[in-house]
């Protein structure tokens, strides 16, 4: 003991003191009751071979099960873990990596029990990148009385990396479909690309638009028995009624009937006798005539008594 004591030269006090805390210390921690908990350790894979890409699915952390004293285990749970594998030197094909107690760096006195998953399996491919026409899909129809008359996708093409075997013979990539059944009027769509179960990386994270041009639906309709007036002067009409094949959007065009249109002939400074007449027609600006059935109609002014 005099050895001891001796060995420690000035302030041996202290040091006695500082030697005495530090076994207490030791204890302390040796007697901690011990606690089991499981870490989300984020998985970070680094420097793969060039010219390969990871082709298998590879979780986002690894759950790691731990045992040690409480406030060693309790400043883990707070810290933000990470486990780094490098890939360097790794060739194509499948690879298993064993994840042991080794492969983690905690600290002293943390025990590892359980890796998940363990081990670790991921597969290797060559990998190409390639550029790809990008084809807008649209998910039903837009409502009664209007119809889509252009689509245009923003960017048309798109640039890609991924496995030389899922894309090498690749020619566009689809985008998930869009709904248009309530478009009513020119709309832009945010799109987002179908990659179906492809393992592809875009070299371009611009946003995806679709525009659709909707506009009412035009169609031809012919009807028949449009009443014609003469106008100013009072008339004989043969016939007193005609065809009239109109142009125009389905919604006004499909309920029209005959007393809504309005077909005449025009007799001012006409006099008294028989007269061919064209037959005009006033349309709203909606609405284009296409032909009028009979063109001219006979007009017979009878003398003033």
């Amino acid at each position: 003991m005099k050895d001891l004591l001796g060995s420690l030269g000035r302030n041996r006090g202290l040091k006695l003191l500082a030697l005495l805390l530090a076994v207490a210390l030791w204890f302390a921690v040796g007697v901690e009751e011990p606690t089991e908990t499981t870490l989300s350790v984020a998985l970070e894979l680094v420097n793969p071979p060039h010219g390969m890409m990871i082709t298998s699915e590879i979780p986002p952390s690894l759950q790691v099960r731990v045992i040690g004293p409480g406030s060693v285990i309790r400043k883990l749970t707070q810290a933000r873990l990470a486990q780094t594998i490098d890939l360097a030197g790794f060739k194509r094909g499948r690879h298993s990596i064993p994840l042991g107690s080794k492969t983690f760096n905690f600290p002293r006195g943390v025990q590892v029990t359980r890796v998940q998953p363990n081990p670790l399996t991921l597969t290797l491919a060559p990998s190409m990148v390639k550029t790809l026409q990008v084809k807008p899909v649209l998910e039903g129809k837009p409502p009664e009385g209007y119809e889509i008359t252009g689509v245009k996708v923003r960017p048309s093409q798109i640039g890609v990396k991924g496995p030389y075997a899922e894309i090498a013979d690749l020619k566009f990539l689809s985008t998930i479909p869009l709904d248009v059944s309530q478009l009513t009027v020119p709309t832009t769509l945010a799109g987002d690309l179908d990659l179906k179960n492809l393992h592809l990386t875009l070299q371009d994270q611009s946003p995806l638009l679709v525009d659709i041009n909707v506009e009412p639906k035009r169609i031809t309709r012919t009807i028949s028995g449009v009443p014609v007036a003469a106008h100013p002067q009072k008339a004989r009409l043969s016939p007193s009624k005609v065809t009239l094949t109109l142009q125009g959007p389905m919604l006004q065009l499909k309920d029209l009937k005959p007393g809504d249109l309005k077909a005449a002939v025009d007799t001012n400074n006409l006099a008294p006798g028989r007269h061919q007449l064209n037959v005009s027609v006033n349309l709203p600006p909606t609405l284009t005539l296409v032909r009028v059935q009979p063109a001219t109609i006979t007009v017979r002014l009878e003398k003033s008594p």
